[in-house]
């Protein structure tokens, strides 16, 4: 009998979880059930069941993210992919990721994303990288904030977390960040409470998030305690996000970072790779790289609307074949269009990759010197890169 794929009945949801937890690697309890579903749409599922038994899953959630020039698009964030150990090699994983791209197509959403847990995976499906994300740590016994940048004392507080002011006003600056960098997704209210008393809880041996709040930005962290004989040895500082709106709330909400008691690192992966941190500390080498993966895969569902939501950095012209379909983008900072036409290409690629540019952090030149697109000539590859890059690179500190 072969798999079926369908959309789930709201009685298959815990199933779903358990399916899904089994091929993570994690575990649910009854309670994390029914919290789980309060984030999710289950008509946005699709799973394959094989006489009775859940044996692969794809979902997605609504969201919006911005594009470059700060203008808002809806966007389907793929999620909870997954295939049963005994039914790989299969096509399963395509045949529910397709289903959930139809849906997205359907409810006309122009772009799907995602967090590979897999970086093999996605190209096989038309997604392309348009993040990197940089892990980082700093020993802050080893540098501070450089004098001239230091803020004098009462620009950071902390937000009582057992009060009612937390959601709004992360929330407020959330919602006035989201367009400083392509990439970024929006958080309804519904999903900032959840997020909220989800971090009022202790989680993998670290303590409950706590708010440093500034007029213009915010930075939450756990702190993971390590003591000895009630001594110390040197807590770790998880930096859980980072929103600054100014230069000058970024550096006081990293002095207080940098300030915190008896922490010897502070972790993170919620820097964007081109953040200026390193310029305002005394040290640059306290600011160490552990990692630099891939971030969010894109996946343009409509070429015309996505890539003529966007500004561009210079005003031109530019021909992308894709698959054998020829794309004539023309922009500027003011705006774009894009159609389909019949004129020579300047670009070829495949859907993934220039699925990828829609951000603005990937050069077309190190697409070319990849092997994963080809250009006319050296003149339109240079401008290509200037074209379709973005002065900061994309980030997306959200994790779905």
């Amino acid at each position: 009998m072969p798999v079926e794929i369908r959309t789930p009945t709201l009685d298959e949801w815990p199933a779903i979880c358990m399916a899904d937890a089994r091929a993570f690697g994690s575990t649910m309890t009854p309670e994390d059930i029914e919290d789980r579903l309060k984030l999710h749409d289950i008509d946005r599922f699709r799973v394959g069941f094989d006489r009775g038994q859940i044996v692969a899953v794809a979902a997605s959630y609504e969201m919006d993210v911005s594009l470059p020039g700060g203008a808002i698009v809806p966007m389907g964030g793929v999620t909870w992919v997954s295939t049963a150990a005994t039914h790989r090699r299969q096509g399963l994983m395509r045949r529910v990721v397709g289903a959930v791209h139809d849906d997205i197509d359907a409810r006309g959403e122009p772009v799907a994303t995602l967090y590979a847990a897999e970086g093999g995976i996605y190209e096989h499906v038309g997604y392309g990288i348009g993040t990197r994300v940089v892990a980082t740590t700093i020993d802050p016994r080893l540098t501070r904030m450089r004098d001239e940048y230091r803020t004098a004392p009462g620009a950071v507080r902390y937000v009582d977390v057992a009060g009612d002011e937390v959601v709004p006003i992360v929330s407020a600056l959330w919602d006035r960040f989201q367009t400083q960098r392509a990439g970024e997704t929006g958080r309804t209210r519904e999903v900032q409470e959840y997020l909220f008393e989800d971090r009022k809880k202790a989680w993998a041996g670290r303590n409950p998030v706590a708010y440093l709040v500034h007029d213009d930005g915010y930075a939450a962290y756990r702190i993971e305690g390590r003591w000895s004989d009630e001594s110390p040895r040197g807590n770790i500082m998880h930096l859980v996000e980072l929103v600054a709106l100014t230069p000058e709330a970024h550096a006081a909400l990293w002095q207080a970072l940098l300030g915190v008691d008896l922490v010897v690192e502070i972790r993170s992966r919620n820097i964007p790779i081109d953040d200026p941190l390193p310029f305002l500390l005394e040290d640059q080498r306290a600011l160490r790289t552990r990692d630099l993966v891939d971030g969010v895969w894109v996946n343009v569902r409509d070429i015309p609307a996505a890539f003529g939501a966007r500004t561009y950095r210079s005003t031109d012209r530019i021909v992308v074949e894709v698959d054998g379909r020829r794309w004539a983008i023309d922009g500027g900072l003011d705006g774009a269009t894009c159609k389909s036409v019949k004129t020579r290409p300047d670009l070829v690629t495949s859907h993934g990759w220039f699925s990828a540019l829609l951000y603005g952090g990937v050069l077309p030149s190190a697409l070319v010197a990849g092997r994963r697109m080809t250009a006319r000539n050296a003149d339109v590859l240079a401008r290509a890169d200037v074209f379709f890059t973005t002065s900061l690179a994309p980030h997306c500190q959200e994790m779905y």
